[in-house]
């Protein structure tokens, strides 16, 4: 799909809507419209035409990258003062804005700026339009997932006792830079032992010790896509607990991934996942949702919740990602990232070891 398609969509959207324009500020949905990065810039998307306000700094790189916009510097740095103007020349006076993406104090000053324009909030217009994926897109994150499984293979063959959390992760971001790989956009967690209790642990100094298990969950990035998969190795002899909570986990798993298709709503994938951990006595250790969408975001649009009320559709990327954590003991995810296809879905991390555990 290409530029111009996208911002015919999000028109299509405004008319829809009963709005003249949109203001859009999330740069990650200025680079999906224009093509242009989005930083330090303001969006103005029109029936009458598109302009990309930003300052002196972008002016020669988004005068080359921005697709279907006139790319505006005002003297004052004042971009809304700019998109404001356009407004008033082309007589659009019902503008949407991004109110998700924009502070009270920036609101406060635009509604004073815009006195006689009609400012509507809107939310997640362009992210809706990203949750279904066009083909470049797809093939992009799929060399992204392509990336991450060798990010992962390598990480849990340099596993040992004795090296700490923090070592094993700048060993993985050196291993990503000597390889050309793109970092995710998130940090490399690696917990060991009862630090992998916590969801989003950060990596300590602790030293991984022989008998204990350790989760890392990492990604890579291509041109500007994501990808995102966890996996729990047990170092050494797997113990009774560890292995049974394992199969808990990677059950719940497939039975997530095998009813992945178009039409399904995302809370009953989560509810087949969750249900079955709980039906094992572990759902109080459940802690977050079962996953979610991504893309040029780590975090997009579906999540894959028990409140979400999407349902999936043909060229989502999502991820599926169960996990139990017990604190002062430690915790179990498993999460890979998943494409919705015509009557399914394709798995874009199975290659990366899979396994629970690594003789030591």
């Amino acid at each position: 799909m290409s530029y111009l398609e996208r911002q015919r969509k999000l028109t299509r959207y405004l008319k829809n809507n009963g709005l003249g324009a949109i203001l859009v500020k999330k740069k990650e949905n200025i680079s999906y419209l224009t093509g242009a990065r989005g930083d330090d810039s303001l969006l103005l998307v029109s029936r009458k035409g598109n302009i990309l306000a930003t300052d002196a700094r972008y002016e020669e790189e988004y005068e080359r990258s921005a697709k279907n916009c006139s790319v505006r510097i005002p003297k004052d740095r004042n971009l809304a003062g700019v998109v404001f103007d356009e407004c008033k020349k082309t007589a659009i006076n019902k503008i949407g804005f991004e109110s998700e993406h924009l502070s009270h104090q920036s609101y406060l000053r635009l509604k004073q700026l815009f006195k006689g324009k009609k400012l509507v909030p809107v939310v997640q217009a362009v992210e809706n339009l990203r949750a279904i994926k066009d083909r470049r897109e797809i093939s992009c994150i799929k060399k992204a997932c392509i990336d991450g499984e060798r990010l992962m293979n390598y990480a849990i063959k340099s596993l040992r006792p004795g090296i700490s959390e923090n070592r094993l992760k700048r060993m993985i971001e050196a291993y990503a830079l000597e390889k050309g790989i793109g970092p995710a956009g998130f940090d490399i967690i690696v917990a060991s032992g009862r630090n992998s209790s916590m969801p989003h642990a950060s990596s300590t100094d602790k030293l991984i010790r022989k008998n204990e298990a350790v989760t890392i969950d990492l990604g890579a990035s291509y041109e500007g896509y994501n990808s995102d998969l966890t996996r729990t190795i047990f170092l050494g002899k797997i113990n009774r607990k560890y292995s049974h909570i394992y199969e808990i986990v990677l059950a719940s798993q497939r039975m997530a991934i095998e009813i992945l298709r178009p039409g399904v709503y995302a809370k009953d994938i989560d509810a087949v996942s969750r249900q079955h951990i709980s039906g094992k006595g572990m759902g109080r250790f459940f802690l977050h949702s079962l996953g979610h969408g991504i893309g040029r975001e780590t975090h997009e649009i579906p999540a894959i919740s028990q409140t979400s009320k999407m349902r999936l559709e043909q060229g989502m990327v999502i991820t599926i990602e169960p996990g139990i954590y017990v604190p002062g003991w430690g915790g179990v995810r498993i999460e890979d990232t998943a494409l919705i296809t015509k009557k399914g879905c394709e798995v874009l991390t199975e290659r990366a070891i899979k396994h629970a555990g690594r003789d030591q």
